[in-house]
């Protein structure tokens, strides 16, 4: 966990979670919990990133599969994804990643904006918020994509989840 300067403030922690080999950040006050890889309902007709629905301790939440969302292909053979429950926009809902690594405290000056990248790729560069590396203030350190969820999901999107978790 980097350490910080005395005298400085963290601006946010960070819960740290991997797909595909890439390391992704969410802010920790919008994650209600963590799961094991849960039995997952299918529910018909729903996009190929939304597989369905768990029930968790009697209430439905839709899941959202984040390699698909991405477009980062299927999971390797034996791999143990988990569940990310989190608050987006008043509604709770899981989040299937690979796995989750630790919370990170980030400085303000530590996240950078996004690049300009021209065309966008398979990751749109709306659901980023930022960029920061995961070492502090070592040279070739991971760089952590920094997820922005409200902006995640279209209210398309949103209307489906509803309408799966009902």
């Amino acid at each position: 966990m980097p350490t910080l300067q005395s005298g400085s403030q963290p601006a946010s922690q960070v819960l740290c979670f991997a797909l595909a080999g890439e390391s992704y950040g969410i802010p920790i006050l919008k994650v209600r919990e963590i799961q094991a890889e849960a039995a997952i309902t299918r529910i018909p007709k729903s996009p190929p990133y939304m597989p369905g629905v768990i029930n968790l301790r009697g209430a439905i939440v839709p899941i959202l599969d984040l390699r698909q969302r991405f477009g980062l292909g299927t999971p390797p053979e034996g791999g143990r994804p988990v569940i990310v429950i989190v608050e987006v926009q008043g509604r709770t809902l899981g989040m299937r990643v690979d796995a989750v690594s630790d919370v990170l405290d980030l400085e303000a000056s530590a996240i950078k904006a996004p690049p300009e990248l021209g065309a966008q790729g398979q990751l749109g560069r709306e659901f980023i918020s930022g960029l920061a590396t995961q070492s502090s203030a070592q040279e070739g350190g991971a760089m952590l994509i920094l997820l922005d969820l409200d902006r995640l999901l279209s209210d398309g999107d949103l209307l489906a989840l509803e309408a799966a978790a009902t």
